[in-house]
């Protein structure tokens, strides 16, 4: 080439370089505007992430003492509606006491047979305990002849084995009418409903009252008639959950009992 061209190349490539100097300047100046930029905006949200959380803190803590607060007055409020309540009950089981004295007071009978209940037994119980005591010394056995009881003893033997049977028998008796009579008060304990305590008030006043008109119609102990009720009432009581059971109606039983 000749010289002109070569000053001319020359100029173009100088030109160009400043091209390319001037674009790295401005592609450097774009990259420090853009990072300030960014780090700008990461400062702007962490401020505002810090104010959120700040705030739902504040409400959190806000709504955590009101929750406390409810809780403290709805254990007061509990607390004074299951004061009133037992004071209520205390009252009502005192006018029941009251009612069921006066009722005693007035009508003699039952009181007499719950004497007789707390006496006779213990009457029974000795003398039985003394004829066992005197069979166990010389076991025998009765028979009837011309019109006088004659006891007549048995062999040696035989009598120890009678007092070894009666003894096993009479210790089993004892065990398992105390088990039958357990199991007996721990399911009416555990059965017990409101029925349960209006079938026993009514069947208690009921003795009470026609306790005397009880007696002219029938020789009968009012305790045991009224511990016969019970028992009746607890065999019913035994039908009807099995009954409701099987006919899927437990909601229905459940709300009858305690109505």
């Amino acid at each position: 080439m000749n010289r002109k061209e070569q000053q001319k190349l020359a100029a173009d490539l100088a030109d160009t370089q400043n091209l390319l100097a001037d674009t790295k300047r401005l592609v450097n100046m774009s990259n420090v505007d853009a990072v300030e930029k960014a780090q700008v905006a990461q400062a702007a949200a962490e401020l505002k992430a810090k104010k959120d959380i700040a705030d739902y803190k504040r409400q959190a803590d806000g709504k955590i003492n009101e929750a406390i607060e409810a809780k403290i007055e709805a254990k007061k409020n509990a607390k004074l509606k299951v004061d009133a309540a037992k004071k209520k009950e205390q009252i009502a089981w005192g006018s029941l006491a009251t009612i069921l004295f006066c009722c005693l007071i007035a009508y003699p009978a039952f009181l007499n047979d719950l004497w007789d209940t707390l006496t006779q037994p213990f009457m029974w119980i000795w003398n039985g305990i003394n004829d066992y005591a005197y069979w166990m010394k010389n076991p025998y056995y009765e028979r009837y002849i011309e019109g006088a009881t004659k006891r007549y003893s048995y062999s040696d033997g035989t009598a120890w084995l009678l007092r070894i049977t009666s003894l096993i028998l009479v210790i089993a008796l004892i065990a398992g009418a105390c088990y039958g009579i357990w199991i007996s008060i721990q399911y009416y304990r555990k059965r017990w409903c409101s029925l349960s305590l209006k079938v026993l008030l009514i069947s208690t006043g009921s003795v009470i009252v026609f306790g005397e008109g009880i007696h002219s119609i029938m020789c009968i102990n009012l305790v045991a008639l009224l511990i016969f009720v019970q028992v009746t009432y607890l065999g019913v009581l035994i039908y009807l959950d099995g009954y409701f059971e099987t006919k899927s109606k437990d909601r229905y039983w459940m709300r009858i009992q305690n109505q």
